[in-house]
């Protein structure tokens, strides 16, 4: 059995026991809340611990480098800008290689790719043993990105696009990131490669003291929906330390005088930051008490707050996570 689903048999089990005699309703809520925190933050340090191992290897890459290009001809690679494998054609087992008209050295993004030909197996690993990844890559100042799954790098990429300047990039570089630690991108944005809203864990890479690369985990807002909020039967709504809506159940959502989630579509390239709008923010309601329960949740991290707003009364119970700087709410009827 994973430890995953220990933590949770156990966390079961106590709600089980502690009966509705032996605690409160509030008791009994935040012991299942507790549940969520643990599970989803469970499984964020295991991806924490996955991408420093494959930033480990990769400077093993680095570090046998002459025998690796040795046993490869860089000569034989074509460099031209564009992209490699777009959207799997040549290779759906494979990442496509997205090279920005900004790129000039030739010869440093030839050897990167001949020298991280081998990522592509392990990119494909991560997305298949986790269920929250979505997608995995690196991007490098040389303006070259390895991604998996393959995408349509040219239909949804501008050819200039600057990758150093998107926060799945800087948030990690070495003004931002002195201590080159793992960095979540927790403000949810949108994927500049189609996926709809998400945030990104991402680490970079040094070798010999120089930046190579930066790593990232892409996850969705639909697996953490799909993976969590759904296998709990309460009327959870995540929000983060701003009062951005990050996620949540449909009921809850309404209650809080916000407009219906949905995933982002758009039929135009991203060539910048695009974050999630105002409109989903708490303290920007068109309810004054839902503005004033956020600053009372938010800010002054009161634990309960109990909404009366538009004949309708709300007991909502908060719970701050750690790993990402996050707010479960639950909201009671």
């Amino acid at each position: 059995m994973k430890l995953r689903e220990v933590i949770f048999l156990v966390l079961l089990i106590s709600m089980v026991q502690c009966g509705p005699s032996q605690r409160s309703q509030e008791d009994s809520i935040y012991l299942e809340m507790n549940a969520f925190v643990s599970l989803f933050e469970y499984d964020l340090q295991v991806l924490e611990r996955e991408i420093i191992n494959l930033g480990e290897e990769i400077k093993q890459l680095y570090a046998g480098k002459h025998r690796v290009l040795a046993q490869n001809e860089i000569d034989e690679f074509e460099f031209k800008r564009g992209s490699m494998n777009n959207a799997g054609k040549d290779n759906p087992l494979a990442s496509t290689i997205y090279i920005s008209d900004l790129a000039t050295d030739k010869d440093g993004i030839s050897e990167m790719i001949v020298l991280t030909a081998s990522l592509d197996k392990k990119f494909k690993g991560i997305v298949d043993r986790h269920d929250m990844v979505s997608q995995v890559y690196f991007n490098s100042n040389l303006h070259l990105n390895r991604l998996y799954p393959p995408y349509d790098a040219m239909g949804m990429l501008t050819p200039q696009l600057d990758l150093t300047t998107f926060n799945f990039y800087y948030l990690a570089d070495e003004k931002n990131n002195p201590d080159a630690r793992p960095v979540w991108v927790d403000e949810i944005y949108i994927d500049p490669v189609g996926r709809g809203w998400m945030i990104s864990l991402i680490y970079p890479v040094y070798f010999e003291n120089e930046l190579k690369m930066v790593l990232g985990f892409d996850i969705t807002l639909n697996a953490i929906i799909g993976n969590y909020l759904d296998k709990f039967d309460r009327n959870f709504v995540i929000v983060d330390a701003t009062g951005t809506l990050i996620a949540g159940k449909t009921r809850g959502i309404e209650s809080l005088s916000l407009p219906p989630l949905k995933n982002h579509t758009y039929n135009q390239t991203i060539s910048s930051d695009s974050f999630r709008m105002e409109d989903y923010n708490l303290f920007r309601s068109k309810s004054q008490e839902v503005r004033k329960m956020a600053s009372e949740i938010i800010l002054a991290n009161q634990k309960n707050y109990l909404l009366k707003d538009y004949g309708l009364q709300v007991n909502i119970l908060s719970e701050r996570m750690s790993v990402l700087d996050w707010i479960l709410l639950d909201l009671v009827f």
